[in-house]
């Protein structure tokens, strides 16, 4: 476990700024974040949904995803600023839906 902490912490991935959602869809980034990524955002969400708060340290049971605000399918790209933390029953609740700002 020490050896994926550091691991994880050994290299600082800073958040670009999503804030030009037009034009066409070109992908920079995979689909799926990595394992670095994936607990960075964790750790960023405090292990905590976004959405109802829920915590696996609180009620055990409790699943966390690492999910797309913008969806990778309509042309969200898989970077720190675009991926929240949800819990299982948000993740599942939400849509493929997303207006532009």
């Amino acid at each position: 476990m020490e050896t994926f902490v550091s691991y994880a912490n050994s290299e600082d991935i800073a958040a670009p700024a999503i804030s030009d959602f037009s034009g066409a869809v070109s992908r920079q980034t995979s689909r799926s974040p990595g394992l670095r990524m994936r607990f960075k955002v964790l750790q960023r969400d405090n292990f905590r949904c976004c959405a109802c708060g829920a915590s696996p340290s609180v009620t055990p049971g409790i699943v966390l995803e690492v999910d797309h605000i913008k969806p990778w399918s309509k042309g969200g790209e898989t970077v720190i600023g675009n991926l929240p933390t949800l819990c299982f029953a948000c993740n599942q609740g939400k849509t493929n839906h997303y207006e532009m700002p």
